[in-house]
């Protein structure tokens, strides 16, 4: 029964999280080149030490610097948060279709 569940999983399955992980690595490779994360981390914070006090700073901070950027770490930075909402779609709705056949199969063996 394994190795039908397997061969389940690698055709309903792998291919959708193979490919959404693929795009994901790709959209982060291009945040990693177009931005030197060490220094957003260091303005980061610089900003929330001085304004701690007030909790929508990060808020704010992180909106302000996303709309500062290149169009193109805009893009990639919404695709991977994209990529990763579908990621974890797919994850947890292939879990519950998992399981929903194991219950299925496994009821029918107690039937007969």
């Amino acid at each position: 029964m394994r190795r039908v569940y397997f061969i389940w999983f690698s055709k309903r399955i792998l291919p959708h999280i193979l490919f959404e992980g693929l795009v994901f690595v790709a959209f982060m490779y291009l945040i990693g080149q177009y931005v030197f994360v060490a220094k957003v981390m260091q303005y980061a914070s610089l900003v929330l030490a001085n304004k701690s006090e007030y909790p929508m700073t990060l808020a704010s901070f992180a909106f302000d610097i996303f709309l500062r950027t290149r169009p193109i770490v805009q893009i990639s930075v919404l695709g991977s948060i994209a990529m990763f909402a579908f990621i974890s779609k797919n994850f947890i709705s292939s879990i519950i279709q998992f399981a929903h056949t194991k219950n299925e199969t496994n009821l029918s063996a107690r039937v007969l």
